[in-house]
């Protein structure tokens, strides 16, 4: 009995119950000012930002995995993991995830001038849903897309 009881607890700390399907994509988030850590694709949220340099950027966390122009924007660009895109389906308190990697989430810095002007990130998230999902204190019926007032791909405004 003691078993199954942890068994139990183990899938409600999972935050999520509910029968639903759903796809799954790659989002981009924005920002303009940004301050590093000294590990590899690590950020530190709690510090004010100071203007990153690219070769202070490189000094900590290594030679990038490339380095492109964009306009009048040198990109340098950090890979941090795999995006994926595929469905899922979620079965009461177990996911069922059918992915396959597309390619790799990135952290894209734009230079003028050896100066950081902005950096996007990419994260996955879901883009579509149909069923019952509770989660994150919240009950709902999903039924097409969601998170659509996230941006699938930002417009790069700083290279002009």
């Amino acid at each position: 009995m003691k078993k199954l009881s942890i068994l139990c607890l183990t899938f409600f700390l999972q935050g999520c119950v509910g029968l639903a399907v759903g796809t799954y994509g790659t989002f981009e988030d924005e920002k303009t000012s940004v301050n590093i850590s000294n590990e590899r694709n690590k950020f530190n949220y709690g510090v004010s930002a100071t203007v990153l340099t690219k070769e202070a950027l490189i000094s900590s966390w290594g030679e990038p995995d490339s380095i492109t122009q964009v306009g009048s924007c040198e990109v340098v660009t950090y890979h941090d993991g795999y995006n994926w895109s595929g469905v899922g389906a979620f079965i009461v308190f177990f996911p069922i995830p059918l992915m396959v990697p597309t390619g790799h989430d990135e952290n894209r810095f734009y230079f003028v001038n050896g100066e950081s002007v902005g950096l996007i990130t990419e994260y996955g998230e879901v883009t579509g849903a149909l069923g019952y999902m509770c989660g994150s204190n919240e009950c709902k019926g999903l039924a097409g897309p969601v998170n659509t007032e996230k941006p699938r791909q930002v417009e790069v405004k700083w290279c002009g």
